[in-house]
C-alpha cells in the first residue's frame, strides 16, 4: 500500500512538472518578444522584419517620419505603447509567447479624423479656396491625438525553429495588435476602395 502510494504521488508530481513546463515560453522566445516589441517603440520596423521566418513587411510605407501628421499618428501609437508579457508555451518545434497589450485606439482615432475632415468639406464646399486644409486636418490630427482613446487586447507571438533557431512566424496579427488596430482600419479602407464601394464612418465626439 505504502509502495502504490509513492507511485502515485510520483505519478501525479511528473504530470505537474510536464504541465508547467508547458506553460512556461523558451527564455530565447521571451528575449525575442521583448526585442521585437522594443524595436516598434522606436519605430525600427527593418528590425522587426529581421526576426521573423518571412520577414514580410507589414508596415511598409505606412509611417513617414517627415510628414508631419503621419508621425503624429505613430508617435501616439508608439508613445502610448503598454505591454506586458503574460504567459507562454513550448511546444518543442514550435512556441508562442503571451501578451497583453495596451495603446492608442487606432480604429476610433483614424475614424474620428476621417468622419471630422469630411464634414469640414461637406460644410465649407469652397473651402479649398479659402482654406488651408492641411493645416485644418493638422488641428483635427492634434485634437484626437493629444489625449487619445485607448485600447487593450490579448494577443501572442508565435514562434518556430528555424536552421535549429527560433524565429518569430510572421503573422500581420501581431503587428495589428500593437498598431492598436492601425493595419485593420487600413485594409478595411483599400478593400472598400478597392471593390468601389462606399462606407460611412460616424464619429464619436
Amino acid at each position: 500500500m505504502k509502495k502504490l502510494f509513492i507511485v502515485l504521488i510520483s505519478a501525479v508530481m511528473l504530470l505537474c512538472a510536464a504541465a508547467c513546463s508547458k506553460h512556461e515560453a523558451p527564455q530565447e522566445c521571451i528575449d525575442i518578444a521583448n526585442r521585437f516589441v522594443n524595436a516598434y517603440s522606436y519605430k525600427n520596423f527593418e528590425s522587426m522584419y529581421e526576426m521573423t521566418n518571412d520577414k514580410y513587411p507589414y508596415l511598409s510605407g505606412m509611417y513617414n517620419k517627415d510628414e508631419k501628421i503621419n508621425a503624429m499618428l505613430f508617435d501616439t501609437l508608439t508613445d502610448n505603447l503598454e505591454v506586458e508579457i503574460t504567459g507562454g508555451n513550448d511546444f518543442g518545434d514550435t512556441a508562442n509567447v503571451t501578451l497583453h497589450i495596451k495603446t492608442a485606439d487606432a480604429i476610433t482615432i483614424l475614424s474620428n479624423i476621417v468622419y471630422n475632415f469630411t464634414n469640414l468639406y461637406k460644410q465649407n464646399p469652397d473651402s479649398y479656396k479659402n482654406i488651408d486644409m492641411d493645416k485644418e486636418l493638422e488641428k483635427i490630427v492634434a485634437s484626437y491625438t493629444k489625449n487619445p482613446p485607448m485600447t487593450e487586447r490579448d494577443s501572442s507571438i508565435d514562434f518556430i525553429k528555424q536552421d535549429g533557431k527560433w524565429v518569430i512566424e510572421s503573422n500581420v496579427g501581431i503587428y495589428d495588435d500593437l498598431t492598436g488596430g492601425f493595419l485593420t482600419y487600413y485594409f478595411d479602407v483599400n478593400v472598400l476602395q478597392n471593390v468601389g464601394g462606399s462606407g460611412t464612418v460616424e464619429g464619436n465626439e
